[in-house]
């Protein structure tokens, strides 16, 4: 039975039951599909002793004892990116060490890596998870959804133990611990806001000025609609949606169709912020983005498809994903910017990267180099009598015959 924290004096005593704890599994429950920004509703923790859901939104209630010490105290955590980017936004929480059961299940080669599975796989334990979908920030809870909650915490210490022998046994447990760094690295880092980018939908690069001007205009509305309500982004403008009437409202064409049914006050102010866009000066529309890289020359052309040939060799060869060897998006790094090549380390030698002065070289593709045809040699021919183009004997006119030399004769003298 799970302990419900909702006082400060409930935080201080869970604090001192984890503080000597092995390992503590983590999770969260956020209200994403129901609120905007979204917020951290429920913090899920799990000891060999305890287990305990902690009440995020309860007002007044100070989480940051509780997460000094979860900072320093290993975690298991199931799919952690999405966690861990939602404590830092909400807290600033980065922890020292974290032990991902999902990354660890996809090294191992794993079909299905989702909880319900890998606990079914590993366990035998069958996990509903029919309230994924719930509205976590809506109060009271019911012991219901509470008992739901917990077990996305509870059979993590017990799937960790398991998945972490078979690490071991197939010599990827170092592997597994190179990577949950980076998960760290990668998800606790600030994101810098860049308001000539953040705004651009995909598909976007086709556009006009006009129509990108319109494109911003609605962006901004939209976040602002969203917060004031909160409510999802997708609830306030579909983006698809959202690009469709930018590029009729820059045409000149009708697409006031496509505004969903709106109350009054907010079709009115989604009107005036498209006419405010189409009477911006042409010094004040955005520019279209320019490429932030050249075109790869032949040489990286050839670089970049030979290490992709050669992770997928790999790829078969361990059975595992060969995305969680290299994403595209890192060999093309790695083509681009070899020093600065966003891979671990156990990644880059099984790509077969070399080091040379604590540098990372990365392996050029072989060379193949092509041999002239040697160009047969036609043998010798007398040029034509006739210069034809081809060669061949044209029938030649009649040549006429020199003037035979007249022979005089001396007659003899008549007697």
């Amino acid at each position: 039975m799970s302990e419900l924290i909702n006082q400060q004096e409930q935080i201080q005593e869970l604090v001192n039951k984890i503080k000597s704890a092995p390992w503590v599994s983590v999770d969260t429950e956020a209200n994403s599909m129901y609120a905007y920004p979204e917020r951290v509703c429920l913090l899920q923790l799990s000891t060999e002793d305890t287990d305990a859901i902690v009440d995020t939104l309860v007002k007044g209630l100070d989480l940051k004892p509780l997460l000094d010490v979860l900072r320093k105290v290993p975690l298991i955590m199931h799919g952690a990116d999405y966690d861990l980017r939602l404590l830092y936004k909400g807290y600033k929480f980065r922890p020292q060490e974290v032990f991902d059961t999902m990354l660890a299940a996809k090294l191992l080669g794993e079909p299905s890596c989702g909880l319900a599975q890998l606990c079914e796989t590993y366990m035998g334990v069958h996990l509903v998870k029919k309230h994924q979908k719930a509205d976590w920030g809506k109060r009271p809870l019911t012991q219901e959804l509470l008992s739901y909650a917990i077990k996305d915490s509870f059979y993590l210490c017990e799937l960790k133990r398991r998945l972490e022998k078979r690490l071991i046994e197939s010599d990827k447990l170092e592997w597994h611990r190179q990577n949950c760094q980076r998960l760290i690295k990668d998800c606790t880092t600030p994101v810098k806001t860049d308001p000539v980018r953040e705004w651009r939908l995909g598909g976007s690069e086709t556009f006009s000025r006009k129509e990108l001007g319109i494109l911003r205009a609605l962006w901004y509305w939209r976040e602002e609609e969203a917060v004031s309500s909160n409510r999802p982004l997708f609830f306030i403008l579909r983006p698809d949606t959202m690009s469709l009437i930018a590029k009729l409202a820059g045409a000149g064409k009708d697409y006031k169709r496509l505004i969903p049914r709106y109350s009054p006050e907010r079709r009115a102010r989604m009107l005036k912020v498209i006419e405010e866009a189409l009477k911006l000066p042409v010094r004040k529309l955005p520019m279209p983005l320019r490429r932030e890289y050249s075109r790869f020359s032949p040489f990286q052309q050839r670089q970049l498809e030979f290490l992709t040939q050669l992770r997928d060799q790999k790829a078969q060869e361990l059975d595992m994903d060969p995305t969680l060897i290299a994403s595209r998006a890192d060999l093309v790094g790695c083509v681009r910017e070899a020093d600065t090549c966003h891979l671990t380390d156990w990644q880059k030698s099984t790509l077969g990267f070399e080091q040379q002065d604590g540098k990372w070289i990365v392996p050029s593709a072989p060379v193949h180099i092509r041999q002239k045809k040697q160009r047969k040699r036609r043998p010798f021919r007398k040029p034509s009598r006739s210069g034809s183009k081809n060669g061949a004997l044209a029938p030649s006119a009649p040549v006429p015959s020199a003037p035979v030399p007249v022979q005089r004769v001396e007659s003899a003298p008549v007697k």
